[in-house]
């Protein structure tokens, strides 16, 4: 049986088509209107350690969880898939696996670094295994006029690397935000540079200019408030309630998921590959040139998202 849950949230329209599974129905006549201009993949947090589990983070279980989540956006035939961050748990050496099963995909992946992804030896931070097409860990791209802009969160952090500056910084933030009782004033978290913060200005300039719609991507959540968000979130908001060619930011770091909007921009927070025993979790997004079409797998929920 198909359900429709319909829903306003501030002026955006946002539909929900599942079946009593969770599923996408494919045979609801919604989804079979047009097709899509493209899709890509989406996957959180796969967080992978050969350890023992803890709590509702079964580590171990990632690699098969992953190996179904890239056989089967493969299967979609998605056009290429963003990585979110947190690969690993900690251990240099849990990165080979993992990477192991997406280089062998044949699928192009974006990688976001994640805080997890640093919990390494300090020798190895400046040289993750995870490529990027830029050494500074932010980076953009045009894909059919949408611009996808990637964002490094953790650039400003007490975690990342030996950038003594960015660790001050980091640390400096932090202690403020204490001070004014902030509930994102953790270690865990970090957040993005005065300088990298420019260029997402004008990489959104930019982007007006020739016509694009934008698709923001970050480990860490901006909206709606959380112990999970980005240092200077409010920072990054008040840039970005300046634009409205902003479709949506996808994120990872709190597994339980969450979706919020914002100046008419949806946030969307992708739930957690680690959490479960069995269960996993990765999207399929189409987009279409009036709405993206989530396509939820395993604990990953299906909407339909207008813009």
């Amino acid at each position: 049986m198909l359900k429709l849950i319909f829903a306003s949230i501030l002026g955006v329209v946002t539909f929900f088509y599942m079946s009593e599974s969770g599923k996408t129905d494919y045979h609801d006549p919604a989804h079979q209107a047009g097709k899509p201009l493209f899709s890509f993949g989406l996957i959180a947090d796969v967080q992978y350690c050969s350890c023992e589990a803890e709590g509702s983070r079964y580590y171990r279980n990632s690699l098969s969880k992953l190996r179904d989540a890239m056989n089967s956006l493969r299967e979609d035939s998605v056009d290429f898939i963003f990585n979110m961050g947190d690969l690993i748990d900690h251990n240099f050496e849990s990165f080979k696996p993992v990477l192991n099963i997406i280089d062998s995909s044949g699928i192009k992946v974006y990688h976001l670094s994640g805080n997890h992804d640093y919990s390494v030896d300090n020798r190895y931070k400046h040289r993750l295994p995870i490529h990027q097409p830029s050494q500074e860990g932010y980076y953009s791209f045009v894909f059919k006029n949408f611009r996808f802009i990637a964002l490094n969160g953790n650039e400003m952090s007490i975690y990342a690397g030996n950038n003594k500056t960015m660790i001050q910084q980091a640390e400096d933030y932090i202690v403020n935000l204490k001070n004014e009782g902030a509930v994102n004033a953790i270690e865990w978290n970090g957040g993005i540079s005065t300088k990298q913060l420019a260029w997402l200005k004008s990489e959104l300039d930019d982007a007006v200019l020739k016509g694009e719609k934008v698709f923001i991507l970050c480990h860490f959540p901006v909206f709606p408030e959380s112990i999970y968000n980005l240092l200077n979130y409010n920072d990054v908001l008040h840039l970005l309630k300046n634009y409205d060619n902003i479709i949506a930011w996808f994120n990872g770091h709190n597994h339980a998921g969450n979706y919020d909007n914002f100046n008419s921009i949806h946030f969307l927070t992708m739930k957690g590959m680690v959490e479960t025993e069995n269960t996993g979790s990765y999207s399929v997004v189409e987009v279409y040139s009036n709405k993206i079409w989530i396509n939820g797998y395993g604990k990953e929920k299906s909407q339909i998202l207008a813009y």
